[in-house]
């Protein structure tokens, strides 16, 4: 009896954790985009939402896979913005259009950004020339929502408009 009462206090503890209610998104099944030296967007259906995906190319030797923890890494930066309307023709687009008013704009906090290259896209890079990647995101949280797995396939970057 007296080793079921301290069993049963911890039970009652830990069911009274506190843990914040996250919402898991999935509209991202638009078109994607990709422009400057790398910024990859992934649109909702509705090309009113995104998430973004900045990486500062420069500073690193790009490999066949690479892996970065959000908010370890400052060369990554994943954003989310909700618009008013839609936004996909002022995304990588040197004429710049009147923009709908912003309702979300969220800096990822915690994640995995992996970045996949082939061996022939890593040499037009050291070439300064335009190349795809695959970009892959898991587990990339937002305040009280969470992207569990988005795929990037062979997004075009390196390149600036204009």
């Amino acid at each position: 009896m007296r080793t079921s009462i301290p069993i049963t206090i911890i039970l009652f503890l830990l069911s009274c954790s506190v843990s914040k209610p996250t919402k898991t998104l999935h509209p991202y099944t638009g078109q994607q985009l990709g422009c400057g030296n790398f910024i990859a967007y992934k649109l909702s259906e509705d090309n009113n939402e995104y998430i973004s995906i900045s990486f500062n190319a420069s500073n690193v030797e790009l490999g066949a896979k690479q892996s970065y923890g959000i908010g370890k890494a400052s060369i990554v930066e994943v954003k989310r913005k909700k618009y008013e309307g839609r936004i996909d023709q002022s995304l990588c687009n040197d004429v710049m259009m009147d923009k709908p008013d912003i309702i979300i704009e969220e800096l990822a906090t915690g994640g995995i950004v992996e970045i996949l290259i082939r061996d022939e896209e890593i040499e037009k890079s050291k070439n300064n020339e335009p190349y795809n990647v695959t970009i892959i995101l898991r587990d990339v949280t937002f305040e009280g929502s969470v992207v569990d797995y988005l795929r990037i396939e062979k997004i075009n970057v390196g390149w600036l408009p204009g």
